[in-house]
């Protein structure tokens, strides 16, 4: 299916053109209702839709955290690697030059905002509107978030509707994280001295308490010992954090998570903390990788958890028992998990980066079976 009203040309007819963006003006009404003569009315010329579509495509940019539209790019890619938004057609739809004649790369960027809005809507939608839909979700800067507005010609001086991070002390649940929950198999490079150049596996809960909050809880098997450390996760739309309390220890431990798009198959990011045997108690860090888990309940997951060799072959064979299809994709998520976990940052930084996620997480996107 192809937007009406949305592609760069329409025909030789100027009536032809009015009755298709007619069309097109009903076909998006979010509500179901009847077309008003207002809305066909201020629907704008081609060369403004597409200057305010440059404008919405800038805005989720922000949003995500993107800092280029290779960036950008990378995470249309990231959920569908067949997407038509690719660098050659995104430069062209940034500068406002043209616009997406496919509907795919609108369910894509459904997708890339987590979900939460249409296609209809995103297409159809005038910069205010899709504005005020994505400042509900996502913390923008607010000086950001005036310039592009004086761009679309809107006062700077509005309020704008920005969700802030919510403080330890607010009851108010956190928006767009309801698709980081589920259980999810840990993997990173264990810590203790006597199982130097192993990998440890625990199993990880996110899931919301009574107050709407998110709260993460993981669990190692130590020694034949269940070691479980929990706290509360906070997110903005990009990053993820939680400061965990063990409750063997009371030592403090910290993930910094970078949040996926929707589904979430895979969660990647940092985990420091304190070793829990460890009579010298050093200061370390390491990079941790989350598997959402398909079909199995969280005994299951936990009884999975213990140390394993670094060996791409063994995380192939937790990619099957956590549900992950059987394809050579599979094979090549095994290798890239060892390969992820064990690396070192040539900046001497322990660090997980976006790029070095992306490609993984292509990977487990096609492994991931039909709900």
């Amino acid at each position: 299916m192809i937007f009406l009203g949305l592609e760069t040309s329409f025909g030789p007819s100027s009536n032809f053109q009015g009755n298709r963006l007619g069309n097109a003006v009903k076909q998006f009404r979010l509500d179901g209702g009847a077309p008003l003569l207002a809305d066909i009315d201020r629907q704008p010329p081609m060369a403004e839709a597409s200057h305010h579509l440059a404008l919405k495509l800038r805005l989720t940019s922000l949003a995500l955290g993107c800092s280029t539209h290779k960036e950008l790019c990378a995470r249309f890619a990231a959920i569908n690697r067949t997407t038509l938004f690719v660098p050659q057609n995104a430069y062209k739809w940034l500068s406002g030059k043209a616009m997406p004649r496919a509907s795919s790369v609108y369910e894509d960027w459904v997708r890339v905002v987590d979900g939460a809005l249409t296609a209809p809507f995103i297409a159809s939608s005038s910069f205010q509107e899709f504005q005020d839909a994505i400042c509900t979700r996502f913390v923008v800067p607010e000086t950001a978030l005036a310039m592009l507005r004086a761009e679309a010609g809107l006062p700077p001086g509005r309020d704008p509707i920005v969700a802030a991070p919510s403080s330890a002390s607010s009851n108010a649940p956190q928006l767009g994280g309801h698709w980081l929950e589920g259980g999810y198999l840990a993997i990173s490079p264990a810590w203790s001295r006597a199982a130097g150049g192993q990998l440890i596996l625990g199993a990880v809960t996110i899931h919301p308490t009574a107050a709407q909050r998110l709260e993460i809880s993981y669990s190692e098997n130590l020694f034949n010992r269940q070691v479980l450390m929990s706290g509360q996760l906070l997110h903005d739309g990009r990053t993820a954090q939680g400061a965990l309390t063990c409750s063997y220890t009371h030592r403090l431990f910290f993930m910094a998570l970078n949040v996926p798009t929707p589904p979430a198959s895979l969660i990647g990011g940092i985990f420091s903390g304190a070793a829990v045997h460890d009579p010298d108690a050093r200061a370390t860090a390491c990079r941790i990788l989350l598997l959402r888990a398909h079909g199995i309940q969280p005994e299951a997951l936990l009884a999975r958890a213990g140390y394993l060799g670094a060996d791409g072959a063994l995380v192939e064979r937790e990619l099957a028992a956590l549900g992950y299809r059987d394809d050579a994709a599979r094979t090549a998520l095994g290798a890239g998990v060892v390969e992820f976990l064990t690396g070192l940052s040539s900046s001497g930084l322990c660090e997980a980066r976006l790029n070095d996620l992306a490609p993984l997480e292509q990977l487990i996107e096609r492994l991931t079976p039909s709900e």
